[in-house]
């Protein structure tokens, strides 16, 4: 099934758009607020302290580091992917 994606424009507030399927087949393209420059920053390095977390052997200490950037993430992720989907940060 087809999710929502959403293509958000990288180091601005000024939005970006949704895509979706509606319930009759059609796509949707709509226009989403824009997100916090300051936070959408944190959102790409906390991806990429999981990207880099994720190949630490250590036992436990992947799962801490990551674990670590968790909340911050779901929190910025809940409030501009309520819907669910891909992210796209360009």
């Amino acid at each position: 099934m087809f999710k929502n994606f959403y293509i958000v424009g990288g180091g601005t507030d000024a939005g970006g758009i949704v895509i979706t399927v509606g319930s009759d087949g059609k796509i949707i393209i709509k226009r989403i607020p824009g997100w916090n420059p300051e936070a959408l920053l944190d959102v790409s390095r906390a991806l990429q302290v999981i990207g880099k977390a994720a190949s630490i052997k250590e036992k436990g200490l992947a799962e801490s580091i990551i674990g670590s950037v968790m909340p911050m993430l779901q929190k910025q992720l809940g409030e501009h992917a309520k819907e669910g989907g891909v992210v796209l940060v360009g």
